[in-house]
């Protein structure tokens, strides 16, 4: 493998090492602390040095012009979005992407709790008596971030900017130029509005199918991990099984596998599914998989029963045929994605046909999440279902190009190209355009409310106006029930203790023991001000 792939696999080891160090340390002493912070991100250094030692030598291909400029495309794409992630002006706080308002705000909640020394397994900060159900991995890193004194708004755009060089660098061993230009372009025909309205604006989001860059992995910060890890790990197989050998040991491969439910639950089960496919259409791995997978099971079950509150989560799932389709008939797929299904509806049927071992080893599995994602819905907002969509649009990207369209003459190569990501490119233009630019909070309102709480017992939980980014949120503090977009999506059972709160708030009769029942003993008004529930002096 290359220097940079050693470097690459080895912060990939660093994190998911510190990561799951910090769970267990965690565990042992009632919550995360200061100490232990440095210690797991220790521990996970060691590890990330000793895997770059152990990773061999691969000669990596040299780049043609076109990856080039996906690259370079792909770099300041990142440095818009992740260099503006949350950066302020005056006394403001601001957001760059609208996409990113109420899923930054529940990320800066959950770093800030979870580095609050609370004890583990922890429970949720949005909702009282349930457990937290997230994949907290990226999180739980900038938590260890803050515990070490790199201030939260600069571990987040840090971390950013190292997982879109991670991901750039991944997308490219994977599937090259054409594959870079999947996450970054990809859409159907709304973007041909550009032509009659000569702005560049993002024409697809309010689409189904928006562009991932923008709407997922800005703001789904558990992708800036699972999404080069999970490449990593799909171009080892494919070398170890079809190649000439990735140069990854197995139990690299193995620590990467059962540690990604942390970070991403979703791509820890495509990635499952594609293993499926190797076991059913490449016999000669089956002794290997059967190992490898055997060995996983506790391991990586263990961490999924962490991540969903002991499966108590609800899944959402459901018979949804067309997805979001509604009553969008034909044009809904039309206009969202455009030409990308007939190209992969066409790339099944030459897999089927004449389609070698690793084409239907990893064709076959990706296809058939499409298909599930268009029946089933996966989570309570339909949406959701783009989690594993991307991943199935990324796995098919380097077949689509070798077996469908790098074989079309030259024109007709460009000509597929620019139809298939026009639409997307604008999108990502306008999404990044200047002017963007949105509150979150101002300063000194974090300030004030930091102060009023200043003699609270770390860890109480506050019944507040649960709106995405009220400030006792953003400080990290537990609530009663927070935003309810957040718990909606999250699959929470929330609406029992939705109306205690309004009960609580509105000082309605049995306020009191909806309180008791909330555990919430102090209540923080829309004006700022901060009661106590039982006498105490804030």
């Amino acid at each position: 493998m290359s220097h940079a792939g050693r470097i690459i696999t080895g912060l990939l080891v660093l994190v998911a090492v510190s990561v799951s160090s910090a769970i267990g340390w965690s565990f042992a002493a009632g919550g995360l602390t200061s100490s232990g912070a440095y210690l797991a991100i220790a521990l996970g250094t060691l590890a990330g040095l000793f895997t770059a030692w152990c990773v061999q030598e691969e000669i990596a291909p040299t780049p043609t012009a076109w990856d080039v400029l996906l690259l370079s495309l792909f770099a300041l794409a990142s440095l818009r979005a992740f260099i503006w992630l949350i950066y302020s002006v005056g006394d403001e706080w601001r957001i760059l992407s609208p996409n990113n308002l109420g899923d930054i705000s529940i990320h800066i909640q959950f770093i800030r709790y979870l580095a609050s020394g609370i004890p583990f397994w922890p429970e949720s900060p949005i909702l009282s008596g349930s457990p937290l159900v997230y994949p907290l991995g990226m999180d739980l890193w900038n938590s260890l971030l803050l515990l070490t004194g790199i201030p939260l708004e600069r571990g987040l755009v840090w971390s950013g900017l190292v997982g879109s060089a991670l991901t750039a660098w991944a997308l490219w061993r994977w599937g090259g130029a054409f594959a870079i230009a999947a996450l970054l372009f990809n859409g159907g025909i709304a973007g041909f509005a550009f032509f009659s309205t000569w702005t560049m604006v993002d024409f697809q989001t309010e689409l189904a199918w928006k562009n991932l860059f923008l709407t997922m992995f800005v703001t789904q910060r558990g992708l800036l991990y699972a999404l080069p890890c999970g490449l990593v790990l799909l171009r080892a197989w494919r070398e170890d099984f079809f190649g000439t050998g990735s140069g990854i040991p197995r139990v690299v491969q193995f620590l990467l596998y059962i540690t990604l439910p942390f970070f991403s639950a979703h791509a820890f089960l495509v990635l499952s599914f594609i293993l499926a496919g190797l076991f059913v259409f490449h016999p000669p791995s089956r002794r290997s998989l059967l190992m490898f997978v055997g060995s996983a099971i506790l391991p990586a079950s263990g961490a999924m029963y962490l991540i969903t509150g002991g499966f108590s989560a609800a899944s959402g799932l459901r018979w949804l045929p067309g997805w979001m389709q509604a009553d969008g008939g034909i044009h809904f797929w039309i206009l969202n994605f455009g030409i990308s299904l007939p190209l992969l509806i066409i790339l099944l049927v030459l897999v089927t046909v004449r389609g070698d071992t690793q084409s239907r080893s990893f064709c076959f599995p990706a296809l058939g999440i499409f298909a599930i994602c268009f029946f089933f819905a996966f989570a309570p907002w339909e949406w959701d279902n783009t989690k594993m969509l991307l991943w199935a649009w990324l796995v098919c990207a380097p077949f689509l190009w070798q077996i469908l369209i790098a074989p079309l003459p030259q024109p007709f190569q460009m000509l597929v190209c620019a139809v298939l990501f026009f639409s997307g490119a604008v999108s990502l233009i306008g999404g990044l355009d200047g002017r963007h630019g949105y509150k979150l909070i101002t300063r000194s309102q974090l300030a004030a409310t930091e102060l009023a709480l200043k003699k609270v017992p770390r860890g109480s939980r506050i019944a507040i106006d649960p709106q995405f980014n009220n400030p006792v949120m953003l400080l990290g503090w537990p609530v009663a029930c927070g935003y309810e977009g957040h718990l909606w999506s999250h699959g929470l059972d929330y609406k029992k203790q939705w109306l205690k709160l309004q009960n609580v708030l509105e000082s309605r009769p049995s306020w009191k023991s909806d309180a008791n029942d909330l555990k919430v003993k102090w209540v923080f008004r829309k004006d700022g001000k901060l009661e106590s529930l039982n006498g105490e002096t804030p």
